[in-house]
């Protein structure tokens, strides 16, 4: 016979009360009339992109991203432009994972020489909570977040409410202080944030580098910004020296295109407020197996799925006995509609076997229907396919009233896939 125990009773409580808030409450009129966000350029131009045109007083930033693939060399970088000569800017890096010797050792290997970018080695919580509350810095850069200890606690170390605690700690008091904060981040092997997402809550702003550290490029974007758009990307090469921007990211990522092969085509799609140039490529091959192949990269199997099942039932493209290859190529990955139209087009050209002329762009968005939908902002995506040299680019029909004021290109609006079906036939 069970005997029903007793549920043990918290000796813990907590006790509200009262407390006067140090701020005022203010109207929208005295909101517009007060000082507007002045931006701080760190002067890594695909960085600034990234976080909304640089950063902004009291800001807490979550960088993340898998070991080894660049987030402390960039944190240093950065840290050294902040503390640049002229700035007026005082900045301090603490590690937690290396050494004060072996900081100093990375600093000298990246060439930093600003006099007003400090260092430390430290990771106990309350020496940290010291520094900054008994400092005069600008920004504070944690690198990394998970290894900060809390030795009078009886939370287990690394856990997700010890970095829940251990940040609200760190961004309460650098808020206090307006002091901006740096979070370097590990992810796990599942490619999340250490801590189910628990940090992503707390800050301000989440970047996360999107490539894997095999690669010479290496993307970072920004998932969460509350002083700017989401979805901002910046693009880096790895160099003996650090992490350096891409000047044209559209032409690293077209640059080793072989014109004149079937199942290729560039389309322009929009990273925030930017617009890149993509390639795209599809390889259609027959199967000989019950179930045939959706093999993604960079791009939603299910978007392809939906794309070949149009094509069949609309277009009569048979497909449903064919293996369908999509890739993205550069790293990234494209989740917004523009990308519809360019998969339908290169699947379309292998399926056939008639290449795309090497001139040709296009973007747009596909209906169950088999119609050809307008996407956003169709100017900035028709002047980057110019500056790159495209004379002609397909779109959707609706979007054609949208471009004003561009010179020298052929468009050839279309508004349902037959016209392009009866282009490549």
């Amino acid at each position: 016979m069970e005997i029903a125990l007793p549920e043990a009773k918290s000796t813990k409580t907590v006790k509200l009360y009262d407390k006067p808030p140090e701020n005022s409450p203010v109207t929208p009129v005295e909101a517009e009339s007060s000082k507007a966000l002045s931006r701080i350029k760190t002067g890594i131009n695909e960085f600034d992109i990234s976080v909304g045109s640089g950063l902004v007083n009291g800001q807490s930033v979550l960088i993340g991203g898998d070991p080894g693939i660049g987030k402390s060399t960039l944190m240093l970088q950065i840290s050294n432009r902040l503390a640049s000569p002229g700035s007026g800017l005082k900045i301090l890096y603490i590690s937690t994972e290396e050494s004060l010797n072996q900081l100093l050792l990375r600093a000298k290997r990246l060439g930093l020489t600003s006099g007003n970018l400090f260092l430390l080695s430290l990771n106990d919580i309350n020496e940290i909570l010291y520094t900054v509350n008994n400092g005069d810095y600008d920004f504070i850069i944690i690198d990394s977040i998970q290894r900060v200890t809390m030795p009078d606690s009886e939370i287990a170390y690394g856990s997700p409410n010890s970095l829940r605690e251990i940040a609200h700690e760190i961004t309460s008091a650098c808020l206090k202080k307006n002091c901006g904060v740096f979070f370097v981040g590990h992810v796990t092997k599942e490619g999340n944030f250490a801590g189910p997402k628990t940090l992503e809550h707390i800050v301000d702003t989440v970047l996360y580098f999107d490539s894997s550290k095999k690669d010479s490029y290496r993307i970072l974007r920004c998932y969460k910004n509350r002083f700017g758009s989401t979805d901002e990307i910046g693009v880096y090469e790895m160099t003996e020296n650090g992490l350096a921007g891409v000047k044209n990211p559209s032409a690293y990522f077209i640059e080793e295109r072989q014109a004149g092969s079937p199942g290729s085509v560039v389309t322009a799609c929009m990273e925030g407020t930017r617009s890149l140039l993509v390639e795209v490529q599809a390889l259609v091959v027959q199967s000989y197996m019950p179930v045939p192949k959706r093999v993604c990269l960079g791009i939603d199997g299910g978007r392809v799925s939906i794309i070949a099942a149009v094509l069949e039932k609309k277009e009569g493209i048979k497909l449903s006995s064919k293996e369908i290859y999509v890739k993205i190529f550069g790293g990234i990955t494209i989740q917004e509609p523009g990308i519809d139209l360019p998969i339908a087009v290169s699947v379309i050209s292998s399926y056939l076997e008639k290449p795309i002329p090497p001139d040709f762009m296009a973007f747009g968005e596909i209906g169950l229907t088999g119609e050809v939908r307008g996407v956003m902002n169709p100017s900035a995506r028709v002047k980057e396919a110019v500056n790159l040299g495209f004379s002609n680019i397909i779109l959707p029909e609706s979007n054609l009233k949208d471009i004003k004021g561009i010179k020298g290109i052929n468009f050839h609006p279309v508004s349902k896939l037959k016209k392009i079906i009866e282009y490549l036939s």
